[in-house]
């Protein structure tokens, strides 16, 4: 089968610290013909700095319909949220897939593979193909559990990775399967301006689990820089803000977008559990400096409220630092100059810590004792 893509072209229309708006010109080898209609859609999916999360979805784009008259070339529009637009050691790779489907005729799928550069331009790292790489499907007669949250979950360098790269191998694969939906430099609040809550949500089946944890990045401005900071607490109050694209949003507070996020997961029929956030590597002599934090409170405040499990993964991992001490705990941290985001090690000792909590809230398949 000869491939029907011809021409993929991106362009930026637009582009700030919130989002980039892209216009996707697919072209096709032979125009539509006969009596049904053709649709091209396409996704747009973290590859991952060190491409360890392939298929994971941030946006989507517009549904096209092409008929009998339609011409060979569709334009496609996509929104793609751009936290980390200056930062030079996270650069995020993407893969933007576009799917042609025919009737009564195999769908044919070509990818390209891109990231941002500082200045904002789009940079094409691989030129389309029609054999994009498979994304990692759900099994449908397993449970799923979702992992939701930011870079501390999540691959965000070379060196750099998340508890939730790392939570697979503590469960029976024959009993449920682990899918990280976790990005970096996230908040409750940009998580769901993003979309990225509406895709996850649209994955859920009843019977799922939905693990979220959010905090270090919801302190952050309300409207400047990347725009993702929420109002502390867990009241119902709200801000208007506007935008650097000049859209007005209505900003809540930390515990009004946790109860969003676990009104929703309820109504899909799958169980939110809540989180407290990870450990800063901080010391005080032999003691650690920060074994809680507001937004852990604000969580277990939120789970307690609604009636749902709240797991203090602040505290179990607190405890297994005290045992290693402060020099070997260094060593659980990607780099000596970033108290926050874990090496390999620490990512796999963090999801340890989140499986062993699992276990003991008795909820879901259990662990297995091993990795």
């Amino acid at each position: 089968m000869n491939p029907i893509f011809q021409e993929l072209d991106l362009k930026v229309v637009h582009i700030n610290q919130v989002a980039a708006f892209i216009r996707l010109r697919v072209g096709l080898k032979i125009p539509p013909s006969g009596a049904q209609p053709r649709q091209i859609m396409a996704g747009v999916y973290e590859v991952g700095v060190d491409g360890s999360q392939p298929g994971s979805p941030c946006a989507v784009a517009n549904l096209v319909t092409l008929t009998t008259d339609s011409a060979a070339i569709a334009d496609l529009k996509v929104e793609l949220g751009t936290p980390f637009l200056e930062n030079h050691e996270a650069q995020p790779r993407y893969a933007l897939r576009v799917t042609l489907v025919r009737p009564s005729k195999p769908v044919e799928c070509a990818e390209v593979i891109f990231r941002f550069a500082a200045d904002g331009q789009l940079v094409v790292l691989e030129n389309f193909n029609t054999c994009p790489r498979s994304a990692p499907a759900r099994q449908p007669s397993l449970p799923t559990l979702f992992v939701v949250g930011d870079s501390t979950a999540y691959c965000n360098g070379p060196l750099q990775r998340g508890w939730g790269d790392e939570l697979m191998p503590f469960f029976d694969p024959t009993t449920i399967q682990v899918l990280n939906r976790a990005r970096p430099g996230r908040s409750t609040r940009t998580y769901r301006r993003e979309g990225l809550w509406k895709r996850l949500l649209e994955e859920l089946h009843p019977g799922d689990f939905v693990l979220i944890q959010f905090g270090h990045n919801d302190a952050d401005k309300l409207a400047e820089g990347r725009c993702r900071g929420v109002l502390p607490g867990v009241g119902e109050t709200s801000q208007s803000v506007c935008l650097p694209d000049g859209q007005i949003e209505t900003v809540l507070t930390f515990g009004a977008y946790l109860r969003q996020f676990v009104v929703e997961t309820q109504a899909k029929g799958a169980l939110p559990i809540l989180l407290s956030l990870t450990l800063r590597n901080r010391w005080l002599s032999e003691k650690l400096v920060e074994p809680a934090s507001d937004y852990g409170r604000w969580s277990a405040s939120v789970a307690a409220s609604v009636g749902v499990p709240f797991l203090n993964l602040a505290e179990l991992i607190a405890r297994r630092y005290l045992v290693l001490g402060k020099e070997q705990v260094r060593h659980l941290y990607c780099r000596v100059d970033d108290d926050v985001h874990t090496s390999l090690a620490g990512a796999r000792l963090n999801a340890e810590c989140v499986a062993s909590g699992l276990k003991n809230l008795k909820l879901l398949p259990q662990p297995t004792n091993h990795r």
